[in-house]
């Protein structure tokens, strides 16, 4: 579904495969894009776009990133062959563009795929940047994601979070990827967008609708964080499923055999346990039977094609 913020602002609201879609139609001036989902859904967004713009996708002006994961960037790639317009990314995620390794971008061991692309300009944390008719601030949000930003509008109080904030809680956190610091990087973040909060109409995060109260949304943020402090067990068992669970998504003829492996293989790259290979398949066998009892598969597939 789409979601209309003024006459010129939309939003592609997408399930967990993509991530949500801004389109920006640019004010009479030069459209602009932030984000762009997953590569498969790339023929969707540029046909929604020219819909929801009343302009050819050759008009846009730039493609800016709240982060670098699939979810998020895989359509860069794509956008690149049918036109030609600089992607903007923070410049540690610009550095992650430029390395490419495959396990810091999260595409080791959890089935996803991001056509390789370049970032034509790397952002700093509180410049200002001029995109899609508007005055952009770039607010460093990491913890999520390396490099991980949000788009802040104070004249129009359009705050674009990515991952960093949902109406609900955040973006998954990786401590065995990204290092421990992710949790005290997270905390910044919230401190980041709790000082916008205020001047805040409209928050778009990188999944879910659109929503209002920005500040309600950071307490839950936070109480949320504490909670995975306290609870790494926890932590990790919510990673492993949600990566069988957009397993699922990616390649929906998988069997349950094949989908046990692919889950112990993340538990073993994406989040190591450092512990015995028996209890880490009694782990994935526990995420397994969750995701089937919940029917997390067909919820989560029924939500992306809405």
């Amino acid at each position: 579904m789409f979601m209309k913020l003024g006459n010129d602002v939309s939003v592609l609201v997408r399930g967990w495969l993509h991530g949500n879609c801004v389109a920006l139609a640019g004010r009479g001036g030069p459209p602009a894009l932030i984000d762009t989902g997953y590569h498969t859904g790339t023929a969707r967004l540029l046909a929604w776009y020219e819909q929801t713009t009343g302009r050819p996708v050759a008009d846009i002006e730039a493609i800016g990133l709240t982060h670098i994961h699939s979810d998020h960037a895989g359509g860069v790639a794509a956008l690149a062959e049918v036109v030609e317009a600089p992607v903007l990314a923070h410049r540690d995620a610009a550095a992650q563009a430029e390395a490419w390794d495959p396990r810091a971008l999260w595409l080791d061991g959890t089935s996803q795929e991001m056509p390789r692309f370049s970032v034509d300009r790397a952002l700093d944390d509180d410049e200002l940047v001029s995109l899609g008719g508007r005055e952009w601030r770039i607010l460093w949000t990491p913890g999520h994601a390396v490099g991980g930003v949000s788009w802040w509008c104070e004249e129009d109080g359009l705050l674009v979070t990515g991952d960093a904030l949902w109406e609900d809680g955040f973006g998954l956190l990786n401590p065995w990827i990204n290092g421990p610091e992710v949790f005290a990087l997270t905390g910044l973040a919230l401190d980041r967008l709790d000082g916008v909060a205020g001047g805040a109409r409209a928050v778009i995060p990188g999944h879910g609708a659109p929503f209002e109260d920005a500040a309600a949304a950071i307490a839950r943020a936070r109480s949320r964080l504490d909670y995975l402090r306290r609870n790494p067990d926890r932590h990790r068992r919510q990673v492993l499923f949600n990566l069988a669970a957009y397993t699922t998504l990616v390649r929906p003829e998988i069997g349950r055999e094949a989908l046990f492996a692919r889950v112990r293989q993340a538990a073993r790259s994406f989040v190591p346990s450092g512990g015995e290979q028996r209890r880490d398949d009694a782990i994935c066998a526990e995420v397994l039977s969750a995701l089937y009892r919940d029917e997390v598969s067909e919820k989560v597939t029924s939500d992306e094609n809405r």
